[in-house]
């Protein structure tokens, strides 16, 4: 139910930087609790730019009876296409467009259509695609993705601008000795910082939220929850 969605983890390496997200988990976690709100903790997923060391996804707390058991067969191939269509609002986008900006095959494109279609995600006239329920298809708020560095903040800082594509808000998770002025100046973009010392855990700076879903990695995650919560059920 979740292979075709190639979500994949890697296997956790022991060592300070592996220490530092733990403790940090340990100490701030409780601070993504709110009310009517539920959240997953994920460690070193394979994304699509990097595999960041934190991922926290933040969903309404609603019962997903209404998941459709076709939105399990759904593969990367087809999420991508539903990002691309999504991308495109009520409006909606022409097929030979899909087949021009995404350059799949007519029987490929045909054969997502038809599946995300039967997933009650879209709807298809055989001219143009539309998203059919965004709010409640992409039911996910919050990607919270953060990067953790003992040390090399500059590299922390790159992938986590890598992050921002799919996340909602993009962290550096750092030392507190590390984080001088200079740090805190070359922030670009949207990111945030979080602090770990002897202390506790502390927000830095507060990351910029972006708007969901940022690319298909987006709805990838979206899709792994909402897999899970209805097979829980």
């Amino acid at each position: 139910m979740l292979n075709n969605l190639q979500f994949n983890f890697r296997k956790e390496k022991e060592g300070p930087e592996n220490d530092l997200v733990n403790t940090f988990l340990n100490q701030y976690t409780h601070n993504f609790e709110k009310k009517n709100y539920k959240f997953k903790i994920m460690k070193e997923v394979y994304a699509e730019t990097g595999i960041p060391d934190i991922l926290i996804v933040v969903w309404e707390d609603v019962n997903k009876s209404d998941w459709s058991p076709k939105r399990n067969k759904l593969d990367k191939t087809d999420i991508k296409i539903l990002h691309h269509i999504s991308s495109n609002g009520k409006r909606g986008i022409r097929f030979k467009r899909i087949l021009q900006q995404l350059g799949y095959s007519e029987k490929s494109a045909q054969k997502s259509l038809k599946k995300l279609v039967q997933a009650e995600l879209i709807f298809f006239n055989g001219m143009t695609a539309r998203i059919k329920d965004f709010e409640n298809s992409f039911f996910v708020r919050e990607i919270i993705s953060i990067e953790a560095k003992m040390s090399d903040w500059k590299n922390a800082f790159k992938q986590a601008q890598l992050n921002e594509n799919f996340s909602s808000h993009s962290y550096v998770l750092l030392p507190d000795k590390t984080i001088t002025e200079n740090v805190v100046s070359s922030i670009n973009g949207n990111l945030g910082i979080l602090s770990q010392s002897e202390d506790g855990a502390k927000l830095k700076v507060r990351a910029k939220k972006a708007k969901l879903p940022g690319s298909y990695f987006s709805w990838i995650i979206n899709e792994y929850i909402g897999r899970q919560l209805a097979s829980a059920l």
